[in-house]
């Protein structure tokens, strides 16, 4: 009987837990590495996104693969800066 109780309490604990996660707002991501970005039209209905860290000397351009975004190297650029102006961009994927 003992155990039933305990069950029941654990139950609706859980519940009363899972109902609030749910009810709250998600919180929209926020991009905190400090680089412009701005899509370029390539072709009609199609854009790329590039995103400039900015930095001084010899200009390089990252390309992200595995279906990744540039956004990948947000943490790697920053250690380049002092050496080269970089520049990430996304690559559209085709659809077949």
């Amino acid at each position: 009987m003992r155990d039933r109780r305990c069950a029941r309490a654990a139950i609706l604990l859980l519940g009363s837990f899972a109902g609030r996660l749910s009810a709250q707002e998600p919180v929209p991501w926020r991009d905190p590495s400090p680089h412009s970005a701005q899509f370029v039209t390539v072709e009609d209905n199609v854009k790329l996104e590039v995103l400039d860290w900015g930095g001084s000397g010899r200009p390089i351009v990252l390309l992200a693969g595995f279906g990744n975004t540039a956004h990948v190297y947000d943490d790697f650029a920053l250690k380049l800066l002092d050496c080269c102006r970089l520049y990430g961009i996304t690559r559209r994927h085709r659809s077949a």
